[in-house]
């Protein structure tokens, strides 16, 4: 049942095109950090949905922060926001 209070713009649908078969991401735990490479000599990672980089220097167009999953996947600030209800998420306290 839709929302009666969401505004059409705030209600995102299965055509979303950041929308890539995620089903696996479905009621993770995530946390919020700064980002910080798994891996010596890696330079960044992606957002799972959207792709913009995480970095861990200021550069336009990247993120420095965002949400990360037990096993290290990146989803960024806008995506989560985006998508927390329709993945129902957890966030770690």
């Amino acid at each position: 049942m839709k929302n009666p209070n969401a505004k059409e713009s705030d209600v995102i649908t299965q055509s979303d095109w950041r929308l890539q078969g995620q089903d696996w991401l479905r009621e993770e735990l995530l946390r919020y950090e700064r980002y910080a490479p798994v891996r010596q000599g890696s330079e960044h990672d992606h957002c799972e949905f959207c792709w913009i980089p995480f970095r861990t220097r200021e550069l336009p167009g990247t993120a420095r922060e965002g949400y990360v999953t037990q096993d290290r996947r990146w989803i960024c600030d806008t995506c989560y926001d985006d998508f927390k209800l329709m993945f129902e998420w957890v966030l770690e306290t």
